[in-house]
């Protein structure tokens, strides 16, 4: 549940501030709508207003105190938002919950990567490949996420990152060479 719900779409920018204002007003009615809260806590997190989706996932939280994917999910939100110990903290309480979660086990190496805790990465690293997620797949799927939403420079960390677990798919070296022109162009212009 959780790899899809970060990688979900919406269709349009109409559409997307629409069922905004539709869950909204439902949310007037019954503020303990756990369906609605949930899609508007992903919509939020699409918009990257992040802060609007902790909130509303720490909501869910209450209403459903053992729910390992809303945890894991506000974990998620905390490392998109740069909040690495906070991340750490619900990632964990998550996996205290629900052990079988390889893709939380890869968004702890993340983080752990992140804050140079090398050791602690490579063993989530190495529980999400030992329950059967594909670690290269997962890097691909946040390079194009990143990718999508105009961030140039995480999007090539993570295409380098699938290229390093599997050096022989030139497509993706292809892809780096791109974007790395990109990110210089961008920056250059930003200038």
């Amino acid at each position: 549940m959780l790899r899809a719900e970060i990688f979900k779409k919406y269709d349009s920018i109409e559409d997307l501030e629409k069922k905004e204002e539709e869950l909204r007003i439902s949310l007037l009615v019954n503020g303990n709508d756990v369906k609605n809260l949930k899609e508007l806590g992903f919509l939020t997190y699409y918009k990257k207003d992040y802060s609007s989706a902790i909130r509303i996932f720490k909501k869910l939280i209450e209403l459903e105190p053992k729910n390992s994917n809303f945890i894991a999910f506000l974990g998620y939100l905390y490392y998109e938002n740069d909040e690495y110990e906070k991340s750490v903290d619900y990632y964990l309480k998550a996996l205290e919950i629900s052990k079988n979660m390889p893709f939380v086990y890869f968004l702890l190496g993340n983080v752990y990567s992140r804050i140079g805790n090398i050791v602690e990465a490579i063993k989530c690293y190495d529980l999400a490949i030992f329950s059967e997620d594909d670690i290269y797949d997962i890097h691909i799927d946040f390079g194009k996420k990143y990718e999508e939403i105009g961030s140039l420079d995480r999007a090539l960390k993570e295409y380098k990152t699938a290229y390093e677990i599997d050096p022989r798919d030139k497509k993706i070296l292809e892809k780096i060479s791109e974007l790395s022109k990109k990110w210089v162009k961008n920056t250059y212009l930003k200038l």
